[in-house]
């Protein structure tokens, strides 16, 4: 295709995806939307090359703020081959941005992998977009760790995080920590001064201690219910911060094995359309079949599809956000035009993207055309047609 030509899409319903249109028709210039609505008061240009999705769904691409690697290949790598085999992977299941996620690591490990991944933030991939890095680690609660390692995990050190900060070349989009640890609040104002985003996550906070991190503007939750402090009905610890905080954009991994999916249709009542962030956490496992692979720099073992590392503890997983998109709307009964939000215009708001997460006139062209299962069918990144089903038919 001549991304340089308009190319108009017929869709049977476009989802904006504040807005539905059935049918819709969506116009794309080069690597922006020119125009979005109505199929009957969208006017076809000349010479505009015309897809035909009027048996399907139109919608935002997704954007996935936590995933550590698929196709065999892990972040921390760092490389250009190792970030494009994950950009052409994505697409072939809606994702069209991403966050280069790491794991908590050594200090020189994390420093090199974050230098890396920096330098790569400009470049162009042939896939998904990488529009930064979340740096999930390492100043976060030893008790809740997750399949963070011990040794690795840090007290908070503001100097050790501006130095990766300032060695990302202000790529990193996203912290987690646990905000109850001393001297959280230095790392707190030191990241707003980079322009990233705090998230609490793998954290024992009270209830108290969460709610007093939100005061402080961390509004962001990272795979809620795991790596937690538990809920409890007289102590609702970090989890119930969560769902009561209606400022909080709150992650869940959907795959039914992270989190039941009764629970998880009590955490869509919790947080509601605005607020649900569809993540798959997926490592190097992902679109791959079982066996073992890496997170970081440890082995994890899969088995049906479940990630696991030498201590049974779950690491990650082989999710993604197609699939998380048709479970959650399994589990909860919400509509598709509710569900969404939480792959699109909810995770943009969130990490305050601009041109991301809609289709509207001036928005970067990431456009997903799926049928009625959610399976998707074409993928565009700026208007670049990335992933056609075809292609692997």
């Amino acid at each position: 295709m001549n991304r340089n030509a308009l190319t108009v899409i017929d869709a049977g319903i476009l989802l904006t995806p504040l807005n539905r249109f059935a049918p819709g028709r969506l116009i794309i210039d080069g690597s922006s939307i020119a125009d979005g609505g109505p199929a009957a008061t969208i006017q076809l240009p000349s010479g505009a090359e015309r897809i035909d999705a009027s048996q399907m769904l139109v919608v935002p691409g997704f954007i996935e703020p936590h995933i550590h690697g698929c196709g065999g290949v892990d972040v921390m790598e760092g490389t250009y081959d190792c970030l494009n085999a994950i950009s052409r992977i994505l697409p072939g299941h809606g994702t069209t941005s991403f966050l280069a996620t790491t794991v908590s690591s050594l200090p020189d490990v994390l420093t090199a992998a974050v230098e890396k991944l920096g330098a790569l933030t400009h470049r162009t991939f042939d896939g998904a977009q990488l529009i930064g890095i979340h740096l999930e680690g390492p100043f976060i609660s030893t008790t809740k760790r997750g399949t963070h390692k011990c040794a690795n995990v840090l007290a908070p050190d503001a100097a050790l995080l501006e130095k990766w900060l300032r060695r990302a070349n202000k790529s990193v989009r996203l912290v987690t920590l646990a905000p109850e640890l001393s001297g959280a609040n230095e790392l707190v104002r030191l990241a707003k001064d980079y322009g990233a985003q705090l998230a609490m996550g793998h954290s024992n906070a009270t209830f108290e201690e969460a709610k007093s991190a939100v005061e402080r503007g961390i509004c962001y939750a990272v795979h809620t219910f795991n790596a937690m402090r538990a809920f409890s009905h007289r102590e609702p610890g970090i989890v119930g911060e969560v769902l009561a905080d209606d400022r909080i954009f709150a992650e869940i991994i959907a795959d039914g094995i992270h989190v039941d999916p009764a629970v998880v249709r009590l955490f869509a009542r919790a947080k509601g359309k605005e607020r649900v962030l569809l993540v798959s956490d997926g490592i190097s496992a992902t679109a791959m079949p079982d066996g073992r692979y890496v997170l970081g720099q440890d082995t994890v073992e899969v088995i049906n599809g479940v990630c696991r590392d030498a201590e049974g503890r779950l690491a990650g997983s082989t999710l993604t956000q197609e699939n998380a998109l048709r479970n959650f709307v399994e589990w909860t009964g919400w509509s598709i035009e509710d569900a969404l939000l939480g792959l699109t215009l909810n995770p943009a708001r969130a990490l305050r993207l601009e041109k991301k997460g809609v289709l509207e006139a001036g928005a970067d062209a990431d456009v997903v055309l799926m049928d009625h299962t959610f399976r998707v069918m074409k993928t565009f990144a700026k208007g670049k047609l990335v992933f056609d089903r075809l292609w692997t038919n």
